[in-house]
Parts: C-alpha cells; sequence; structure tokens
C-alpha cells in the first residue's frame, strides 16, 4: 500500500437503537465499518450489501450511502469516517469476512478511550492505532486472493519460525517439486521463501529486544538462530541497525513515553 495520510471526522462504537439509520447521502469521506455484532443493511450506490458479525465495509469517499438495521437483530458497530491525501485501495472483496474480530477489538477499545480524551497526542495515538488496523486489514484481505501453494507454505513458515525449514519441507506441504514451489513463491510475494523465513525471525527477534532484561543472544536463539554473528549481521540487513542499537534506541523511546506519561498523568 502506498503511504498516504488520514484525518479523521468521526469515530464511534455503537449500540444500534431499533430506529438507527443513515439517511441517504453522497459521503465526502472513507467510511470503514466493522460489524461487532448482529446485522445491518447497507445500500451503497443503489447496491445492496447485507452485513453480519464479523465482516467489514469500506465505502469511498463520493459513494452514495444509506443504512439501516434489522428489526429482529440486534446491532454493534464500529465505525470510522476519515479523509485520505490519495484514494485507498478497494479491497478485493466489496464485504471482508473475517474469522474473528479478536485483533481488531484491543485496537477499538484503545482507539476510542484516547479519541474521547483532550490530553496532547491523543490524536497522534488514535492515528497510529488506525494505521495498524488498516494494515492488519489490508494484509488480511490479499493474503485470502494469495495462490493456496503460497499461502500453504507461509503457513508451515509462520509455525515452524525456529526450526531449520528447507525447500523440501515447502514442497512436501504445498505438494509441489523443490524447483517449481521455489519459483511460485518468488513470484507471488517478491522474495524467496528462505529470505521471508529469514525476514520473519528477525521481526520475532525485534520482538523480543522490545522486552526489557533479554540480551541479544537470548533474543537470537529464541528466534530460531545458532550463529550470533549471522544473527547480528542479517539484522542490520534487515533492521538498518545493529540488535544493540535496536535495543538501545527502543529502550529510550520507552523511557521517554514512561516520562511523559508521568509528567502529564
Amino acid at each position: 500500500m502506498q503511504d498516504f495520510n488520514v484525518t479523521f471526522r468521526y469515530a464511534i462504537q455503537r449500540e444500534c437503537t431499533l430506529e438507527w439509520r443513515v439517511k441517504q447521502d453522497r459521503i465526502n469521506y472513507n467510511n470503514l465499518v466493522f460489524i461487532l455484532k448482529g446485522k445491518a443493511l447497507y445500500k451503497i450506490d443503489g447496491n445492496e450489501q447485507i452485513l453480519t458479525e464479523n465482516q467489514v465495509l469500506l465505502i469511498p469517499a463520493g459513494s452514495l450511502r444509506e443504512a439501516e438495521r434489522f428489526v429482529e437483530e440486534s446491532l454493534t458497530l464500529q465505525s470510522f469516517d476519515f479523509f485520505s491525501d490519495q484514494p485507498l485501495p478497494a479491497l478485493p472483496q466489496s464485504v471482508l469476512t473475517l474469522d474473528s474480530l479478536d485483533f481488531y477489538l484491543p485496537l477499538f477499545q484503545d482507539f476510542n478511550r484516547h479519541w474521547l480524551t483532550e490530553k496532547p497526542l491523543s490524536r497522534l495515538h488514535c492515528k497510529a492505532l488506525f494505521y495498524q488496523i488498516l494494515d492488519e486489514l489490508y494484509q488480511t484481505a490479499w493474503a485470502m486472493q494469495e495462490n493456496p501453494h503460497v499461502r500453504q507454505m507461509k503457513t508451515y513458515i509462520e509455525s515452524h519460525l525456529t526450526q531449520n525449514i528447507t525447500m523440501e519441507d515447502l514442497a512436501w506441504v504445498s505438494g509441489l517439486n523443490v524447483v517449481y514451489c521455489g519459483a511460485l513463491f518468488k513470484q507471488e510475494t517478491g522474495v524467496t521463501a528462505l529470505r521471508y523465513w529469514r525476514i520473519l525471525q528477525i521481526r520475532k527477534a525485534t520482538q523480543l529486544l522490545s522486552e526489557p532484561d533479554i540480551s541479544v543472544s537470548e533474543a537470537a536463539w529464541q528466534s530460531g538462530f545458532d550463529d550470533l554473528f549471522y544473527f547480528s549481521k542479517l539484522f542490520k540487513e534487515i533492521q538498518g541497525v545493529s540488535p544493540k542499537v535496536y535495543q538501545r534506541r527502543h529502550a529510550g523511546s520507552v523511557k521517554l513515553k514512561e516520562n511523559y506519561q508521568s509528567n502529564h498523568g
């Protein structure tokens, strides 16, 4: 997804009453709707969409929108109205169905709490959370469109992150020959399967190094690396800084945040 900037018009988590409805209007902002519970009928540019629990609808600016709830169904939704400095990519499906909203619910709670406060940087915090929401949403939507063999390989890599993975393993799990499965993965993702594995290992290491009282060698070992020199070299290649520098910078940012919260709590 290209870099873009958003500004918020409105955001709310709402338990909708029987009288709830959205009157027909051509909106000049984007509207992102998550159905937390129940069912709603949306009409976008004359096309009806029935949304149920765990479904998401992204309505782009310029759309003619109206909505109402079903009398026999309760309805709880999370809605974001926002402007963007460039058009958002369309989701692969008009209505995206998620397995669950477990990833999103804590972000919604944090967002809504900061949205209702007047503290300094509260809107900046909301924007950071919203970018996480959008990123996860698009990554999930694009993954649903992935080649099933590539998805099988990715799932295997993610679940065997700290083990030694070979192309023979990936060929076996995907049911393809070694040469073809490697070429397919590179074609679909832009990186080799083994490079993807290493990137995920380094990502896990960054999470570990963000925790207090963990050494670089321990983070390397827990991420699946036996060779500390190779780990440090690869970490710097992918992250742009060495593990020690990353850890020091993160510790400094945490300290600044703690000081800010203690002074402005």
